[in-house]
């Protein structure tokens, strides 16, 4: 707890000496927004109910191409800050964004984030030429307590009278995901032989997580298209040989490729939402799963 308390107050105190700070007084009810559903968790959790967190990309909708809405724009006229999380339509949209409200604080959660390269069925083979990144970065525990550091300076700078309640409520949430990963690593505790569990999901999201817990993440989805049949010859050979009986499918996604591997592997299809905003217990249901197989 003390080191989740030093940690949030160095990061408070770093961006909210960045900048000029926003000097209209505190208020009940501001708004901000999120890209995505779980940011919304992490900001309910760290504001304490202080603000009104508004989220840009709507549940089931793919959010790597998403389009904000003219409605959505109108919003953001009222909004004190942004948290972004480093996805891609954000890199066109922000400027935009920051056009609609010249007074909304932008903050890059992901800012201290070292992120993987992208990959599809191979983690040698990244994704895209090798020249995308991995946005997936919420999935990974530890990297929302870096996002969550953000987000709490970021609150602290646009309504500066709950500042101390930010740091506090930020340090309470690191004590929470510290106990989620203590429970991850009990379902997944990692081989000491260097062995890796693998598991099979349609589009490539849980990398970061794979990445924490010693997994082994195998895609359906390649290079953002549907597989080809060769493809779907090796995807069911990987699968038969790490001995996958579970295929995840996100909401957002088309079922289709999902299904007929399920059959041909005679493999149960599960939905791991990894834009739920029940961020913690979507985390230990899919553990479980995983840890069933």
């Amino acid at each position: 707890m003390k080191q989740a308390l030093v940690f949030c107050a160095a990061a408070l105190a770093c961006l909210c000496l960045c900048g000029r700070p926003h000097k209209r007084p505190a208020e009940a009810g501001i708004a901000v927004f999120v890209s995505i559903v779980p940011q919304k968790y992490f900001v309910d959790k760290i504001s304490g109910g202080r603000v009104n967190c508004l989220v840009m990309v709507p549940p089931g909708t793919n959010v790597h191409s998403y389009e904000p809405h003219p409605a959505q724009m109108s919003l953001l006229s009222t909004a004190r800050a942004y948290f972004a999380v480093g996805l891609e339509f954000e890199e066109p949209w922000l400027p935009k964004f920051a056009s609609m409200a010249p007074g909304m604080l932008v903050v890059h959660t992901d800012r201290l984030v070292r992120k993987l390269p992208a990959v599809d069925n191979d983690e040698h083979a990244p994704a895209n030429g090798g020249r995308g990144l991995d946005p997936h970065i919420w999935l990974s525990p530890e990297l929302v307590k870096l996002q969550a550091s953000s987000i709490a300076a970021g609150l602290a700078r646009i309504d500066t009278a709950h500042a101390l309640a930010y740091k506090k409520n930020c340090s309470l949430f690191f004590a929470e995901i510290d106990s989620l990963e203590r429970q991850l690593r009990a379902i997944l505790p990692c081989d000491s032989g260097g062995r890796r569990k693998a598991f099979l999901v349609f589009h490539p999201t849980w990398g970061y997580f794979a990445k924490d817990y010693c997994l082994k993440q195998v895609s359906i989805e390649v290079e953002g298209k549907e597989p080809s049949p060769r493809t779907m010859r090796a995807i069911l050979d990987t699968a038969r040989y790490y001995k996958i009986h579970t295929v995840f499918v996100q909401p957002e996604f088309s079922r289709r490729s999902a299904e007929v591997i399920a059959r041909e592997l005679g493999a149960g299809v599960v939905e791991a939402d990894g834009l739920a905003y029940d961020w913690k217990n979507t985390l230990l249901s899919v553990a479980r799963k995983i840890g069933e197989q």
